[in-house]
């Protein structure tokens, strides 16, 4: 991705990548004693650091910066943000500066995540809370003065580019299966990878989002948004696939401590599957699905792909819980 983003947009690069990602059929019981098949997308072997969904949304944020002369680019995360982590390490990759606006006062001993950042050459500018928003335009100027000009990429890369890169994997999946499937099931934080990758599906498929938050306030309206602005201008009613955000599987909020019952369920896919998770995102969506299913919710014989959205580095911040 990297090299493509030196040379300019090479599209050819990012499509080859996404249909070079496995579709592992997994055995996992939750499922299949409900008469579903699984298939998990494993995004999360797509790149070493820029793991799953966000090697998809960086792609395009980089080649604007390119394309803008911008040889710098600003975003926000907390401690353990599989963004600034997987921002950093794209950056240093590709020889643009990067700027991560984390949340809080600098603690004493920086997060293993922040620590990989800044050895990849991340500059860290810590900001209080009440501060700490991306469209905070006092605190950007003061950004802009301190580090001079910069690309701003919202968090998460939730922005039309990253929406645009996400749709790459709903084509990829298209490409790999065919009719082959039915539901495509992805974790949702900003909720821009569900509306990218269902704006790439066929108009009889469905994209389901398990938001990892616990309170939604916009987010749906804000994934249709999304939704829409990545349909090519011509696009009919018919156009792209259908999508749902599904709520109640966010575990008590984002990174928050697991129930015992949730972290059960974690140690016990594991071991059926072999197929790790990280705690914030993916976790949170196979234990909705593990629910949904378990409520009868998918007719038998449903077809489910389930996109691994990578971010195993967050699993650090959970350790105690691992053991």
């Amino acid at each position: 991705m990297i090299d493509a983003v030196k040379a300019g947009v090479d599209l050819d690069v990012l499509h080859q990548r996404a249909l070079d990602v496995p579709m592992q059929k997994v055995a996992w019981p939750a499922l299949n004693q409900n008469g579903l098949e699984l298939i998990v997308r494993r995004d999360d072997l797509i790149d070493p650091h820029q793991s799953g969904n966000k090697f998809y949304k960086l792609f395009y944020n980089l080649c604007a910066a390119n394309e803008r002369g911008v040889n710098q680019l600003l975003s926000f995360g907390g401690a353990y943000s599989n963004h600034l982590y997987a921002l950093a390490a794209a950056g240093h990759a590709a020889g643009i500066r990067t700027v991560g606006v984390v949340r809080g006062e600098r603690p004493t001993q920086l997060s293993p995540t922040l620590r990989d950042a800044e050895a990849w050459d991340m500059q860290l500018c810590f900001v209080p809370r009440a501060e700490y928003r991306s469209d905070n335009d006092e605190l950007l100027d003061r950004l802009r003065e301190r580090y001079g000009d910069f690309l701003l990429v919202p968090e998460g890369g939730a922005n039309l580019n990253g929406a645009r890169g996400a749709a790459v994997m709903g084509w990829a999946i298209t490409q790999q299966l065919g009719d082959a499937f039915d539901v495509v099931c992805v974790p949702c934080g900003t909720g821009s990878t569900l509306a990218g990758l269902a704006s790439a599906l066929p108009n009889d498929k469905t994209a389901i989002g398990f938001s990892v938050l616990k309170g939604d306030g916009t987010l749906g309206r804000e994934i249709n948004h999304l939704y829409r602005c990545c349909l090519s201008p011509s696009a009919d009613a018919t156009s792209g696939g259908r999508w749902r955000l599904i709520s109640g599987y966010h575990t008590g909020g984002y990174a928050r401590k697991l129930p015992s019952r949730v972290n059960d369920f974690w140690r016990d896919f594991e071991a059926e599957t072999g197929i790790l998770l990280d705690p914030v995102y993916s976790l949170k969506m196979f234990w909705g699905i593990a629910c949904l299913a378990a409520q009868d919710y998918w007719a038998p014989e449903t077809r489910l792909v389930v996109v691994h959205t990578g971010g195993l580095q967050g699993r650090r911040g959970f350790q105690s819980q691992l053991v």
